[in-house]
């Protein structure tokens, strides 16, 4: 009896059981697009990257010295920029020994140490490319070029050792930096500054020229 009642429940539970709704599969969810970078140009991400867009230029220096109308001497620098905003150092020089003297405690004799400085020409550079009217109503390139300049040198000669304050057998040096900012054309060449070296009388003068690289 106990039997019969166990098989009357399976069959009145399997039509049920069946019966039960099956859950289809989800088909799987497309991912999501990468999101495009927008705002800024292509080139202007190029630039942030540190890559240099547009066009690259030369830029050459001349930093020179004059004796009233005689030039004696000149020093000429070129430099290789991109356009894009991009810093060109260069740094040419050389450590000069300077004589340190000073006084044992031991034996009481004096003590020659050495201590150096560099001297020579830093040059920073960096050039932006932009398009204007000219006064002839066409369209031309301009190039704003950012210069920072650091000469130094050894002074010696007679006017080195009349200079107010000159130890007598130290070195001295004379040392002049200027930042110049100009607006220049390809070709164009323009003296950006004019000095005058307060003890020896000479002009520095310094000339720069920008020329696109074809």
């Amino acid at each position: 009896m106990a039997r019969r009642s166990l098989v009357t429940l399976a069959a009145a539970l399997s039509p049920a059981a069946l019966a039960l709704p099956v859950r289809a599969q989800e088909p799987p969810r497309p991912e999501a697009a990468p999101k495009q970078e927008t705002g800024k140009p292509a080139e202007d991400r190029s630039a942030e990257r540190g890559g240099m867009p547009g066009s690259t230029v030369r830029v050459s220096l001349v930093i020179a010295r004059y004796q009233g109308d005689k030039k004696i001497a000149s020093l000429p620098y070129t430099l290789v920029v991109g356009t894009g905003g991009s810093r060109t150092r260069m740094r040419m020089g050389v450590d000069t020994p300077i004589p340190m003297t000073s006084t044992s405690s031991d034996t009481g004799k004096p003590l020659t140490s050495y201590q150096y400085k560099n001297v020579g020409t830093n040059i920073d550079c960096a050039v932006w490319e932009r398009s204007r009217m000219s006064e002839a109503g066409q369209p031309e390139k301009v190039y704003r070029v950012s210069l920072s300049v650091e000469n130094s040198s050894a002074f010696s000669g007679p006017d080195a050792r009349g200079a107010a304050g000159a130890a007598e057998g130290a070195p001295l040096f004379r040392r002049f930096e200027t930042s110049i900012d100009a607006a220049m054309r390809d070709g164009q060449t323009v003296q950006t500054i004019a000095s005058t070296d307060p003890v020896t009388g000479e002009d520095v003068k310094i000339d720069v020229t920008l020329n696109v690289v074809k």
